[in-house]
């Protein structure tokens, strides 16, 4: 070996050995992970990836300093925070997120206080939505990985911004001008309900922020939602207490016709100036809407907007310390009488149990807090369970009818639907409906007997169903008819009327087994006799009558 290949062995050798023994020089990545609690989105962690796997107990929270600066993300040069964040825990975690510690794992999350105000946490300041740059600085000693070696980080790059909620969420402008947020489930592919969210006052200065502040515009949206009630969300922005209504019915129009919304369950809710923008689209479209929650502001509170709501199905929330409280009491006093599907709940105080707030009482005007989030009503259960249970069809006609073997069933062309319209309640209407394509071996002779066929009705996601029943003749008198009618010599017309004879003198004993079996000689000559004897017509004909006859004496 030469002496440069010797020395570049030796270098080798001793930067391996370096590398080894720690890793200087190392700038790490990281995401800030934002979490949609219920009063607030906040960044709940930042998350490091160290490139390799960490197993290292050391690691605490005086480890690391972090720097926050919050700028507005509509006008950068407003800086609504800039100081540090303090570092309430470090753990290792397997996967790139929050909430996940373990033993070891390829990331380190650095995590915060989730409850906090002026602490640089929240995402959200004065009705704006805010950016975020975090700076982190490690203060440890190296960090010991599972394969032995160490990491000292020098530097930190902020890479990207995750709300796993949130991220779903598009923003637009209507050709109106009004902005707004929407959500839409593309993971089930029929017409969903939409649950259209007004923001309060204060929560519209750009299009961000209504979806994020208390989340009444995105609880609708968490994945354990979902799950359970599929929908979308709207969520308009409403700077001012004049809400473009018309623009919002627009949005929604246009997904109606494009077959996402469920015309029939359409949500309103809001909440403080959220109130008065529901009943500002309610005012204008009575009939719209299949229910509505509201709360800590106005509802219906003129005799003739309580007759366009009459019967639409209403919730409606206060807390007792809210200063709407007065307001809330004198209307329900007034005009509560006259609602028939109506009701009033009062909050002692809004506490939140769940984590992060573990007993928090915030002021009592944010009784959404409770109301989106924790509450269940002895009746009603929870705002989930109530809304989505409601449709404006309230019932479909059952259609039964019957047919006999091998004739198509003539099905109806209207069914009664019971709709409820918000001024009158429940009215029967007749709608047109489009049946789906039967088979007809459903209605033959190997059919099941009973079978169903879905229908299309006007203006209703929901199916028509209707129940056919098969019926199965003894057709014995038939096929007699039919043989003595046949052009065959004297031997094959009595051959085949011997057989019918046969069956039926079984029939008469209740042998239907032998019954069974003479039919089927009988079903076996006419195949005989098929394109020579007889066409195929005439022996298809007979054949079939045959078959309908075994059915019905054999089930």
């Amino acid at each position: 070996m030469g002496i440069f290949s010797l020395i570049g062995a030796l270098l080798a050798i001793n930067l391996s050995v370096v590398s080894a023994a720690g890793e200087e020089g190392t700038t790490l990545p990281f995401i800030l992970r934002n979490e949609n609690f219920a009063f607030e989105e906040r960044v709940a962690a930042v998350i490091i990836d160290a490139g390799q796997v960490i197993e290292d107990p050391s690691l605490s929270p005086e480890d690391f300093d972090v720097h926050v600066v919050s700028t507005r993300m509509v006008d950068p040069d407003v800086v609504v925070y800039d100081g540090p964040r303090e570092v309430t825990g470090v753990y290792t975690s397997e996967v790139e997120d929050w909430g996940f510690p373990a033993d070891s794992g390829q990331y380190i999350v650095l995590d915060f206080q989730h409850v906090g105000w002026g602490d640089g946490g929240t995402t959200i300041d004065s009705g704006f939505y805010l950016e975020a740059q975090y700076t982190v600085t490690y203060k440890g000693d190296p960090i010991a990985t599972v394969d032995g070696s160490t990491i000292t980080p020098t530097g930190f790059e902020q890479t990207g911004v995750v709300s796993p909620v949130l991220d779903q969420y598009e923003y637009a402008t209507s050709p109106e001008g009004m902005d707004y947020a929407y959500f839409l489930n593309d993971e089930i592919d029929e017409p969903l309900p939409l649950v259209v969210y007004f923001h309060g006052g204060g929560q519209g200065g750009d299009n961000y922020n209504p979806a994020r502040f208390s989340n009444g515009g995105t609880v609708w949206a968490n994945p354990d939602k979902q799950a359970e009630f599929p929908t979308h969300v709207l969520v308009p922005r409403t700077p001012g207490f004049q809400t473009d209504v018309a623009a919002v019915k627009n949005v929604i129009d246009g997904w109606i016709a494009e077959g996402k919304v469920d015309p029939n369950r359409i949500y309103m809710t809001g909440y403080s100036m959220g109130s008065s923008s529901t009943w500002a689209f309610v005012s204008a479209y009575p009939e719209y809407v299949a229910a509505a929650i509201y709360g800590a502001g106005t509802g219906p509170s003129n005799a003739a907007l309580v007759d366009a709501v009459d019967h639409m199905p209403l919730w409606e929330w206060v807390d007792a310390d809210d200063f709407a409280y007065n307001g809330v009491i004198n209307r329900y006093n007034t005009w509560g009488e006259y609602l028939n599907d109506y009701k009033l709940t009062i909050l002692p105080e809004v506490t939140l149990h769940d984590y992060p707030y573990n007993g928090w009482t915030f002021d009592g005007h944010s009784s959404w807090l409770v109301a989106y989030n924790e509450y269940v009503d002895d009746e009603r259960g929870t705002v989930f369970d109530w809304f989505f249970s409601i449709s404006k069809i309230r019932g479909i006609e059952d259609v039964a009818l019957d047919t006999v073997s091998g004739v198509a069933p003539a099905l109806p062309a209207t069914v009664t639907v019971d709709v409820n319209h918000n001024a009158t309640g429940v009215v029967s209407e007749e709608r047109s409906v489009v049946w789906d394509a039967i088979d007809p071996a459903l209605y033959g002779n190997d059919g099941p007997g009973v079978f169903t066929v879905e229908g299309t009705i006007d203006g209703v996601v929901e199916k028509a169903v209707a129940t056919v029943s098969v019926e199965y003749r003894n057709r014995i008198g038939d096929l007699n008819d039919l043989v003595s009618d046949l052009d065959l010599n004297k031997g094959n017309q009595k051959a085949l009327e011997v057989k019918l004879a046969n069956a039926e003198r079984f029939l008469e004993r209740g042998d239907t087994h032998q019954a069974g079996n003479m039919l089927g000689a009988f079903i076996n000559q006419v195949e005989a006799f098929s394109g020579k004897k007889l066409s195929e017509a005439q022996a298809a004909e007979l054949i079939f009558a045959a078959e309908e006859t075994t059915r019905s004496i054999t089930g």
